[in-house]
This record gives structure tokens, sequence and C-alpha cells, in this order.
């Protein structure tokens, strides 16, 4: 069995449901992403109580979600990130612990753990509210060369790129093999450069995507056409069409696309970081992508099914088929 270790920030979820009119009195698109400091999200967060919203707290970060499912699903996982030495970092550990991911932490003593606010409008579209905390930049010198030795695969998501770019140049160097999903758009759009040239030189294993991401990173419209210029940094690019599902293509040309399963949608948060931990479990069996793409999107719509981006329980899957 592969040892799989994720490199990613510790953040914790925050959801709530909110309309169109609490949107735009932040002065955000609905479906954006804005980053704040810890004094504006609490703000936020006041104005929300004064409405009486209900605001679901739970573990969460891109990474964490991803080792999370994997382990629920079988797989040896572990997971190293940056939290503050407080209540909520320790927690968020215990939690990942109690899930079967190993963990290692690096503690912040100066800055508190992170938080991510999903605000959920009726669409079911999210607006992304951060306060990155301790796990705004990862330090090279934090990064343990030996932990990434002992790892077969280290999965990374794109957000260490944010002020963290020597730490990220230093895992792909000392990886073994590497796994890599793409940021938020406005975070590839400022980072592609860089990003690119870390890819040309240390290909990752496989590169997931989303369609908007996948354009930004590419500069290509068509899904067929980002496909093939995520190949020209990675061995293996993953697609993924949010309802209509997720296109793989392989560097030797072979390729599969799987519909996304209907379901009764709840809360999308989570729903790539879920499809990516099915995918990997499978992928790394025998890497073929059929099997791991049909696991992905299984495992992709019991989280969405529920609210939370660690709701996915394997018992779910027995209901739930391609």
């Amino acid at each position: 069995m592969n040892k799989i270790l994720g490199f990613g920030q510790v953040l914790w979820d925050l959801s709530v449901f909110v309309d169109y009119q609490f949107i735009k009195e932040l002065d955000i698109k609905v479906g954006g992403h804005r980053i704040v400091n810890l004094e504006t999200i609490n703000e936020i967060l006041v104005k929300l109580k004064e409405q009486k919203k209900e605001i679901n707290k739970n573990s969460g970060g891109s990474c964490a979600n991803v080792m999370s499912n994997l382990a629920k699903l079988g797989s040896q996982t572990a997971f190293c990130g940056k939290h503050g030495d407080d209540a909520d970092g320790w927690k968020y550990m215990n939690i990942l612990s109690n899930e079967g991911v190993k963990t290692h932490s690096i503690i912040d003593k100066e800055n508190s753990t992170g938080q991510l606010l999903s605000l959920i409008t009726p669409d079911k579209d999210r607006t992304f509210i951060v306060y990155w905390g301790a796990s705004e930049v990862l330090q090279s010198n934090f990064i343990d060369k030996e932990l990434l030795h002992m790892s077969d695969v280290v999965h990374l998501e794109g957000y260490l790129i944010i002020n963290s770019e020597e730490a990220l140049w230093k895992i792909f160097e000392e990886a073994n093999k590497t796994t890599f999903d793409l940021a938020a758009e406005t975070i590839i759009e400022s980072t592609r450069p860089i990003l690119q040239k870390m890819m040309k030189k240390h290909p990752p294993l496989i590169l997931f995507s989303n369609l908007n991401e996948g354009q930004a990173f590419t500069k290509k419209k068509n899904p067929d056409d980002i496909l093939d210029e995520m190949l020209e940094f990675s061995e293996n690019a993953v697609l993924t069409l949010g309802d209509k599902g997720v296109m793989i293509k392989k560097a030797n040309g072979e390729q599969h696309f799987e519909p996304a399963i209907k379901t009764n949608t709840v809360d999308t948060t989570g729903a790539g970081d879920s499809f990516s931990g099915g995918f990997l479990h499978e992928f790394f069996k025998n890497c073929d992508i059929e099997k791991a793409s049909k696991l992905g999107v299984r495992t992709a719509s019991a989280t969405i099914s529920k609210l939370g981006a660690r709701s996915f329980h394997p018992r779910q899957l027995k209901d739930i088929n391609t």
C-alpha cells in the first residue's frame, strides 16, 4: 500500500446559508474568493450571528480533506500542516488523527489557526471569505526531508504557492512522487509562471483541476485543449466539470470521461477534495483511470449529499452507483 503524505493548510470550515443581499453587502461576487484579516472575518461572523444565522463549524482545508477521505477508504495517509498553538489547532489535528490520518504539526506561536467562511447562496454556490492565519506562510526550514523521503507520494494543494514558494520548491525537489491540486483561479492568475516552471522541472504524477482553474492555468477554453496542455506539466491530467462529470487523460493518450452522479445536493463544499480522495485511493492500486474516476464521483456524490467537506463515510457507497 502506498504511503501518502499531504502538505496543506490547516483551516476550519465555517458554513452558513445566506441570501444574495448578504453577499451584495460584502461587495463580493457570488462564487468569489476573498482573503481577509482576523478582524474582518470576526466582523462578518458577528453580522451573521446578529441575523440569527446558524454557522456550522467543521475541520476543512483542501489537502486535509483529501487525506481524510483517503484514510476512510483504507489508504495509509499522513498530513503535515501549520496551525496556531490554540484549541482550534490541536482539535483540528486530533480530528484528523481520529479519522485515521497520522498528523505532523508545525506550530505557529504568533498567529491563530486559519478559518474559511463558506457563504452558501440559494443556488448552492459558495462564496469564500478566508483568514489564512498560521497557515499563510510555510517556511522551507520547517519541511522535514526525511518525512518526504519516507512517503511514496506527496499530495500538494495549490494554495501553498501563496507566500510559501520556497517550501513548495523544496517539496517538489525532495519528494519521491507528487500529486498536485490547483488552487482558485485568482491565485493561479498571479502565480502561473512559477507554478509551470516548478512542474516543468518536477512533473507531478497527477495534476487535478476544475474547469475554471484549468482555463486559468493553461489559458485554453476547451476541456480537451486544457487536458492536453495540463499534460505538458504532468503525467496524468484530471479535469473536473462540476455536475457534468470528469475528464481524465494519460500522457500515453488513454482517456476517459465519467459522468457525475445525479445527487440531491445539500452542500458542494469539499466535492473536489472528496473526488480526489476516491480517485487517488483507486488509482494507486493499478493506475486504472476508469475505476479511479468511478470511485471518485461516488465519494463526491456522498459528500455533497450532506453538509460539510468531511461528511463522507464509506458506508454511503453501497447506495451510490455509477
